[in-house]
């Protein structure tokens, strides 16, 4: 009885609580912002080098801020600033004990209160970056330190700190004109448009944006240097719950144990609007441990950036989409398995080996109610 998937849409909703991925008992504000810059100006910047203190390459520090025109400040704000304020990079600054042991979230709240210039505070920085860059694999690069002020949440207008890193310099040609005469030059320079590494840091709180184009080969700039945890949105949160389904699926052997696993998630998700993380585990442990659970949450914790808090209000809209295979897929043994539509389910199984090499299975399916 093979059959095609039919989409069986679960819908869940509500929000998330942010909280760390260690699994220790520290617990963080709820964070909702969003962010105006269409009035946001450069005030001051400050570059300095930072190298590779592993590779033995030096820290450069400017000792004045650098003279911004209105081209380079027009380039700061569309490349820089436009291309770290985004949904998908909204991070917390985080520590396990004591958040003003946070070394940046530290130097831009003394900043910010008056007690740290612009140019030290920006030495800082740089200093602690270079502690950090330890890794042979992190590349030496440009830090710019940049003073924005116009920004807004809405309700008031609001300073921030970029701190962004250069790592690649592209080349470029540019047409130089003499007389009637047209020559190419080479040039090389940093693409404001492609950021290696950012972040915008907000004065309004712990709330950072915060980017990195080394992704997982170099976490280090968000858990390291930043130390900033991901704040789950809509789609992160149901995209991780999704995953801990999926994984925790797969560890139940016995396919009709495996059944009742998807049968009694799913009937939660179709009779109410909304499930929690603690809803999830606790219908997971009756098929699997408890150890494996929180296992499963950790591994997705680790690869998410962020946990959610048990009473979080998951939206599914897109967990549905990722679950549809997950939900519709029942393993039958023998390394074989069966798509079953939408409200059918696996009731039981019985399988006969005549030992000459062929395999009879019989497959009782069940109509939900």
């Amino acid at each position: 009885m093979f059959a095609m998937s039919w989409r069986l849409p679960l819908f869940l909703c509500g929000s998330v609580v942010l909280a760390p991925a260690n699994g220790n008992n520290q617990r963080f504000i709820k964070v909702e912002w969003s962010m105006l810059i269409d009035e946001s100006r450069v005030e001051r910047l400050v570059v300095h080098r930072v190298g590779n203190q592993a590779r033995g390459e030096p820290l450069q520090l400017s000792e004045r801020a650098s003279d911004v025109d209105d081209d380079v400040s027009s380039l700061i704000l569309s490349g820089y600033l436009r291309g770290v304020v985004s949904d998908k990079k909204k991070h917390q600054f985080f520590h396990e004990s004591d958040l003003n042991l946070n070394e940046i979230y530290h130097y831009t709240r003394q900043f910010f209160r008056g007690e740290l210039d612009f140019l030290a505070l920006s030495q800082r920085i740089a200093k602690h970056l270079y502690a950090r860059s330890q890794h042979p694999n992190i590349s030496a690069g440009d830090l710019f330190i940049i003073l924005f002020s116009g920004l807004s949440d809405g309700e008031r207008e609001l300073r921030a700190l970029g701190v962004f890193k250069s790592e690649v310099r592209d080349d470029f040609l540019s047409v130089v004109e003499s007389g009637e005469v047209f020559d190419i030059r080479h040039a090389s320079g940093i693409n404001p448009k492609l950021i290696d590494k950012g972040a915008l840091i907000l004065e309004s709180g712990p709330m950072v944006y915060a980017v990195d184009r080394g992704g997982q080969q170099a976490k280090f700039w968000l858990e390291d240097f930043l130390k900033a945890m991901r704040v789950p949105d809509a789609n992160s949160s149901s995209r991780m719950v999704a995953s801990v389904v999926e994984q925790l699926s797969e560890e139940i052997a016995d396919p009709l144990e495996q059944a009742r696993f998807k049968d009694e998630f799913l009937a939660v998700c179709e009779t109410e609007e909304e499930m929690s993380a603690g809803q999830v585990s606790s219908i997971a442990e009756k098929f699997v441990g408890k150890e494996q659970v929180s296992q499963a949450f950790d591994n997705a914790a680790e690869t998410y950036g962020f946990a959610l808090d048990d009473e979080a209000r998951l939206p599914a809209q897109s967990m549905a989409k990722r679950l549809e295979k997950t939900l519709s897929k029942y393993g039958i043994g023998h390394g074989i398995s069966v798509l079953l539509p939408s409200g059918i389910t696996l009731k039981n199984i019985q399988s006969q080996d005549d030992g000459e090499g062929e395999l009879t299975l019989v497959l009782k399916l069940h109509k939900r109610d």
